[in-house]
């Protein structure tokens, strides 16, 4: 295996991470949730802010560092517009997911039942989501 393919496993791994969370957390953590006692939404979310928010840093961290590394080994073969249009989508996608994880689950995590955040946690989940669709339709596109 070339150490393009080894830098691009590690790629898939930490996105399947990062991505992953950003689907599951709209489609099934918050319904699960707003279906438990109020005593028990802010338990859940504080226990599974915790247990994934290590994840999270260690898959966006290797997203990063293993997307560059791609891109220095194939820079001659970049489709550079999509390139950089991937790159204005990611940006916003980093801003919201550390909103959604370091801010908004902290709160609910302290807060509990307060349906304005709830609301508000939602929201954000779902424009993550689309964010994250948007990245791999690009990746996607510059991929094949």
């Amino acid at each position: 295996m070339s150490v393009l393919g080894v830098v691009f496993t590690f790629h898939m791994i930490g996105l399947v991470i990062w991505l992953g969370a950003a689907f599951l957390l709209p489609i099934a953590v918050i319904p699960a949730v707003k279906s438990l006692a109020a005593a028990e939404q802010n338990k859940f979310i504080d226990k599974f802010t915790r247990r994934f928010i290590p994840w999270f840093v260690v898959g966006g961290i290797a997203v990063g560092l293993t997307g560059w590394a791609q891109t220095a080994m194939m820079v001659d073969d970049l489709n550079i517009p999509v390139m950089i249009a991937k790159h204005v989508a990611i940006l916003p996608l980093i801003a919201v997911s550390a909103y959604i994880w370091f801010f908004l689950a902290r709160k609910l995590s302290n807060l509990g039942a307060d349906q304005k955040l709830w609301t508000q946690f939602a929201v954000w989940a779902w424009i993550q989501a689309g964010l994250g669709v948007i990245v791999l339709i690009l990746t996607g596109w510059l991929t094949g």
